[in-house]
């Protein structure tokens, strides 16, 4: 390119000016300074006015080429965000259940498929938002925000729900506007649920083991044969402390009972109950789980299953699948009257399948396994898991624990 064309080439870029120094016009949105140096300049026309980035003393192109792909990637998403900011919240709402919709239909395939119950949370939650749904995303602030919190009929809302509300909300807007722009256009960001004085906190569900042995008693006979078909699911689940899904899947071929001083589990996968396959754990590990202690009962309950189930420790049962198991242990807990019917709010009590998985590991804990242990038998993916289980130990079991220390004190004898 000639002196002249480049000086005409040059007069058209308008947004450049005498203190940028600009020798010629390399690429697009490229220019070389006279000091050799590059500079990079991209514009575009963003609500009605032309939004500028700019830098100059660039020494190599190819540091020049991906600032340019930043500027331009970074004025796209500002003109999305302005232009999905004009939607009204209604809409845009909307736009967000479709997405959580498609989300559920392409896990169905997946290890943990999501379930209709996240499109329902979200749908409860679109009431409390109703004043703001003739509003665009760009008019709703965070004094809209909080005043929704305030609201008597959000406020009368138990702290687990409101903050799945909140969650749900605040993703609406992180969805719409794009994950850069949550920070700075997001009116729910960093605005969280405060839990409230009455609240109760969670509460790891321990059936302890003298309860357990009024189960068990209950729902075996004097030679510990079983007299309900959850009685046999609920002693091995609480022994060995398999997710449902997990038991649900594990085969004799994997179940190891030839040597009394070492009988094992071994688990590799899990039942998906939304797509009705075995699919890997949790984690995606195959873990062993000794199961020493209840070789016996394991050996007499495998004599008797075979004949109905050969290829699964347990039967195919429709109402273990329907979550007839949780509500057996609530009834077994019940019977027993370590529970009530209702609790004072008058629903159902805590009991869940997964309350005799936290036994398991609560009891581990108390006998002083080490933690490693436990969280290897667990199938646990790392520590930070146990640590809800660990801060739910009470005085009663951590009492007198530093005489284990056996300390050194003056008044001892020296050996």
């Amino acid at each position: 390119m000639d002196d002249n064309q480049n000086d005409k080439t040059l007069k058209k870029e308008k947004h450049l000016s005498p203190h940028d120094k600009v020798k010629d016009k390399v690429e697009e949105n490229i220019f070389r300074m006279a000091n050799g140096r590059f500079m990079v300049v991209v514009q575009k026309r963003i609500n009605g006015k032309v939004r500028t980035k700019k830098k100059r003393q660039i020494k190599l192109i190819q540091d020049a080429r991906q600032l340019r792909k930043k500027f331009t990637n970074e004025l796209n998403q500002e003109d999305m965000r302005h232009r999905d900011g004009q939607l009204k919240w209604k809409a845009a709402y909307e736009k967000y259940l479709k997405h959580i919709g498609q989300k559920i239909e392409d896990s169905k395939n997946s290890y943990k498929p999501m379930g209709q119950g996240s499109l329902e949370t979200a749908k409860a939650a679109y009431k409390y938002t109703k004043p703001w749904e003739r509003l665009f995303l760009s008019q709703i602030s965070t004094h809209h925000i909080e005043t929704m919190i305030r609201s008597r009929e959000f406020s009368a809302l138990k702290y687990g729900v409101k903050k799945h509300y909140m969650r749900h909300i605040r993703t609406a807007f992180k969805y719409i506007l794009g994950p850069a722009a949550s920070i700075y256009l997001n009116p729910a960001h960093g605005i969280y649920i405060p839990r409230d004085k009455n609240d109760e906190p969670y509460k790891v569900k321990w059936i302890r083991p003298e309860v357990m042995k009024q189960i068990i008693d209950k729902y075996h006979d004097k030679d510990m044969i079983p007299k309900d078909k959850w009685a046999a699911i609920f002693y091995i689940a609480y022994y060995t402390g398999l997710r449902s899904g997990e038991l649900y899947a594990l085969k004799w071929e994997n179940v190891h009972l030839e040597d009394p001083e070492n009988c094992y589990i071994v688990v590799k996968s899990t039942f998906n109950w939304r797509a009705e396959k075995l699919t890997p754990t949790k984690t995606g590990q195959v873990r062993e789980v000794d199961i020493t202690a209840i070789q016996k009962y394991f050996k007499a309950h495998e004599l008797r299953s075979k004949k109905i189930e050969p290829e699964y420790v347990f039967p195919r049962d429709s109402e273990w699948q329907g979550g007839k198991a949780a509500r057996a242990i609530r009834e077994a807990l019940v019977s027993i009257k370590y529970i009530p019917e209702k609790n004072h709010k008058g629903e159902d009590e805590w009991p869940i399948f997964h309350s005799l998985r936290a036994s398991y590991i609560m009891n581990l804990l108390t006998a002083g396994v080490p933690h490693l242990v436990v969280q290897s038998q667990s199938g646990h993916s790392d520590f930070k898991s146990l640590k809800s289980y660990i801060a739910k130990l009470k005085t009663s079991e951590t009492k007198g624990v530093s005489l284990k220390l056996n300390p050194y004190t003056r008044d001892r004898k020296s050996s």
